[in-house]
């Protein structure tokens, strides 16, 4: 009886870990990510059938994050697509050398980071939301265990988690949660009115040249340290 009564006791406090982690006032539908995200307002449905898994991507001509949006306009997944010319990484959707075909762009390889259990994005029903942390992240996209820590913590962003090479990268608080998807855009391939910073105003960023950077807050910016 009392091994059960320990049993239970660990079982209630996972569970309290886990409501208070889902408990995180995120952005989880379109709307949601537009009001933490201005520059999103330029986007628009980027085709008008379902995608398994992924619902309808939002996204804008040219180089951006894009959102796979499901039932009820909530957001499923964040993505990015590249084009073959850009070689391929370990951390792309395709296996090395299998880009896929997607229409005028060409063949591009793509990058998904799923904020939900992929097999729960169907028509008509509400997905089941994955926690905004690091860890749950990476067991529902199994690439992510490659990300290393790039930064120290940049006041209003976090630490910066990813790879040395063209992947979204994540902005992760102390405590592992997400706070926002990011890119960055070498400035010679021009500006778009959803980046960061200002037209003729990119970034200096040492060895990387000048850049500019998309990013997608998953939180108010102004409420992190």
């Amino acid at each position: 009886m009392r091994r059960g009564t320990i049993i239970m006791a660990v079982a209630l406090v996972l569970a309290g870990v886990a409501q208070a982690q889902d408990e995180r006032p995120v952005a989880r539908t379109l709307d949601a990510f537009v009001e933490l995200n201005p520059g999103l307002e330029h986007y628009g449905p980027m085709h008008e059938e379902w995608v398994p898994a992924m619902g309808v991507h939002w996204g804008a001509p040219g180089p951006h994050v894009t959102l796979g949006v499901g039932h009820d306009d909530q957001v499923v997944v964040i993505e990015v697509i590249y084009p073959e010319e850009i070689g391929w990484h370990p951390w792309f959707d395709q296996p090395e050398g299998e880009p896929m075909e997607l229409g005028p762009m060409g063949m591009v390889y793509t990058q998904h980071i799923w904020i939900t259990e992929p097999d729960s994005v169907v028509p008509d029903a509400d997905p089941t939301f994955v926690p905004l942390t690091f860890d749950a992240l990476a067991e529902v996209n199994p690439a992510l265990a490659e990300y290393q820590r790039l930064s120290e913590y940049v006041p209003h962003m976090g630490y910066h988690y990813g790879m040395m090479g063209p992947g979204l990268v994540l902005a992760v608080s102390p405590e592992g949660e997400i706070n926002a998807f990011e890119l960055l855009f070498p400035a010679e391939q021009g500006h778009h009115p959803w980046f960061d910073q200002p037209e003729g105003e990119p970034m200096d960023m040492g060895p990387m040249g000048m850049m500019y950077t998309q990013h997608v807050y998953v939180v108010d910016p102004m409420s992190l340290p």
